[in-house]
């Protein structure tokens, strides 16, 4: 990738960044949408996760946009155990809107598979006067980032470097973003807590979400869920073990909109010095 095309990428990039606000809630008394488009929306999205469920994922296709299908046939599907759905956040002109669901499934461990929730976040636009799920497809103007694909749009041609304004490096952009740690150490067999410290160093303003499987005990605290530029958070996981029985690596992640990030974090659990030669497994 050339010069002038990371120049390119940075510019859209910033310029993404500084104009995002904050979603429409669909709750919100000042924002509702007209009678009728929030239900209509709901239905759509429980029907097309009802047949996921059902593992009927042809017929899940006639809810997708004719534009996603592509996408959508190249996906990765699954059969969900449950599906609910967490909130609406609505574009200005009510045609749009994000969906976050909470998705339920398995998650399989070294000591067995347990029951795990998803929250995931799709986009939703009205079609022909009826909801359909948006999945845009992939292009060669799609360049892959730690934080997800980034779309360059434009050409320099026919500017001059005299003319070309100063631009940002995409990748000190992407830096900005810092997490202090990515492993937490707790103990497997007492009280314990460790936490991590979040800066958004970007210009414009991110959301923070966790997507983990539960765990008896452990409980996870984002102190802010919303950061604007400049601004810290705390992430911090207390854990109260129901025994004191050694404890499988753990692994939480955390989503950072509208970047479409997803930053994997593990958790170890320590364990008392003469018990360490019992482990049914090595922790690293």
């Amino acid at each position: 990738m050339n010069s002038r095309r990371l120049a390119s990428l940075a510019l859209v990039f910033a310029a993404a960044l500084t104009s995002v606000a904050p979603a429409q809630d669909a709750g919100s008394a000042f924002n509702r949408p007209p009678a009728g488009v929030e239900e209509a929306l709901r239905l759509r999205v429980k029907d097309f996760y009802a047949l996921h469920m059902e593992g009927k994922f042809r017929q899940a296709e006639a809810y997708v946009c004719a534009d996603s299908k592509d996408a959508y046939y190249d996906s990765d599907k699954r059969r969900w155990q449950s599906a609910e759905i967490l909130r609406i956040n609505f574009e200005k002109d009510f045609k749009s809107a994000t969906v976050v669901v909470t998705l339920g499934s398995e998650m399989r461990t070294r000591v067995g598979a347990i029951a795990a929730t998803f929250p995931m976040a799709g986009s939703w636009k009205l079609e022909d006067n009826l909801w359909c799920h948006h999945v845009p497809p992939p292009s060669a103007a799609t360049v892959a980032t730690p934080f997800g694909p980034m779309r360059q749009t434009g050409t320099d041609k026919g500017v001059s470097a005299a003319e070309a304004p100063v631009r940002p490096d995409p990748f000190s952009l992407i830096s900005a973003f810092k997490v202090s740690k990515r492993e937490f150490l707790l103990k497997g067999y007492d009280n314990s807590s460790d936490q991590a410290d979040i800066y958004n160093g970007m210009p414009g303003q991110v959301r923070l979400d966790l997507q983990t499987a539960e765990l008896p005990g452990l409980k996870m605290e984002l102190s802010k869920k919303t950061l604007e530029a400049g601004e810290h958070a705390t992430l911090k996981l207390t854990y109260s073990p129901p025994d004191k029985s050694p404890k499988p690596l753990f692994t939480i992640r955390l989503l950072v909109e509208p970047l479409g990030a997803e930053i994997p974090m593990r958790v170890v659990f320590d364990i008392p010095e003469d018990g360490k030669k019992q482990l049914p497994f090595t922790q690293k």
